[in-house]
């Protein structure tokens, strides 16, 4: 299915950390947190197609995983990593039921900050078009278009917050 991809970017800097009451950021746990990741990316985005072995892929980046916990529940988690030139977003899922509350904002934080200290100058994420909530969100975040390109490969049953 095709679909339109908008490619952002941002310095990486300048990100204050948000802080949501009630719930911890903080780096991903393999022990604790492997096995809950698919559960939220299915809840996030409405379907499941997360591998089990996420983590192993070329280039994970351990460091690069934060989680938002509440109540021993885990409530969103995000994936960033280095690349050559920039930082990426890989990932940013909040399950429906803590959206709006800044958790995606903060996970977001974390990893600008990350990357940041890795010693990249620019973070990138990309969000389809027809996502107008993560698209804003992520603009809220000082992220601005650098492109916008056919995705040919996109999951055809998306979902309104991809």
């Amino acid at each position: 299915m095709r679909r339109t991809l908008v490619r952002m970017e941002r310095p990486a800097d300048g990100v204050e950390a948000a802080v949501v009451p009630g719930v911890e950021i903080r780096p991903w746990r393999r022990s604790d947190d492997h096995p809950r990741i698919p559960g939220v990316y299915a809840a996030a985005f409405g379907h499941d197609p997360w591998p089990d072995d996420w983590d192993r892929f070329e280039g994970f980046d351990p460091g690069g995983v934060f989680v938002a916990e509440e109540r021993g529940a885990l409530a969103g988690f995000c994936i960033c990593f280095p690349r050559a030139d920039d930082g990426y977003l890989s990932v940013v899922a909040v399950v429906p039921q803590a959206r709006r509350r800044g958790i995606a904002s903060a996970l977001v934080a974390a990893a600008v900050e990350r990357l940041a200290s890795l010693g990249r100058e620019v973070v990138r994420i990309d969000a389809y078009q027809d996502a107008p909530a993560a698209v804003g969100a992520y603009r809220s975040l000082g992220f601005t278009t650098y492109d916008v390109v056919a995705d040919d490969d996109a999951d055809p049953r998306g979902s309104a917050e991809e």
